[in-house]
């Protein structure tokens, strides 16, 4: 596994992009199951990815890290953003992210992760679900900002989205006691991370 995450990453693009993305067990990740994305760093042992509502008005949930409960945060599923991807997400391709529907609100949210602006933090936020009124999709979205990316970063991987063309880092934010996932704007680092398998049948609680 550290010879996978931690190989040089000046290879041919070509062999980059032809990579899985490997878990923390050392086995391909697969469309089929869903993952725990935890942090790499060794000082942030104990976080996971959670969802959490901002307002009790706004149907939108954002990504969110924080301490990790059981079964470790709310699971994730990483699936090729094309419908002939097969059933291995690839290093540098897109790649679409949801939870699982064991994160749906009485709202009726999609759990199809994709990045917005919000005006109250002046940040490219993470989220799932919509505002109040916005139509529920009805399938599932392939839009630019519904893609993300997997890379190699230092002995884990890093997500970044290229809506608008321009590829750049997942990062934290700090924001009224929540540090919410968001897209760099201002050299921040990026957030690094694993995917640990949740056992089947996964659920969030």
């Amino acid at each position: 596994m550290a010879s996978q995450l931690t190989a040089p990453c000046d290879a041919a693009q070509v062999q980059a992009q032809a990579q899985p993305i490997y878990d923390t067990d050392g086995h391909e990740v697969t469309k089929e199951n869903f993952y725990s994305i935890l942090p790499a760093d060794p000082s942030m042992s104990g976080l996971c990815i959670y969802s959490v509502r901002l307002t009790p008005e706004d149907c939108r949930l954002f990504a969110n890290i924080e301490r990790c409960r059981p079964p470790r945060g709310d699971p994730v599923k990483v699936t090729p953003a094309e419908a002939s991807g097969g059933s291995v997400p690839r290093l540098s391709s897109d790649v679409l992210l949801s939870f699982n529907n064991d994160t749906w609100s009485l709202c009726m949210m999609s759990p199809q992760w994709h990045v917005v602006d919000y005006f109250s933090t002046r940040q490219t936020h993470v989220i799932t679900g919509h505002t109040l009124g916005a139509p529920v999709p009805e399938k599932t979205e392939r839009t630019e900002s519904f893609r993300f990316r997997v890379e190699r970063h230092g002995n884990g991987y890093k997500l970044t989205s290229c809506v608008r063309k321009l590829c750049r880092d997942l990062v934290l934010f700090d924001y009224d006691g929540y540090r919410l996932l968001t897209v760099e704007k201002d050299s921040r680092q990026p957030f690094v991370v694993v995917f640990k398998k949740c056992p089947w049948p996964c659920h969030t609680y």
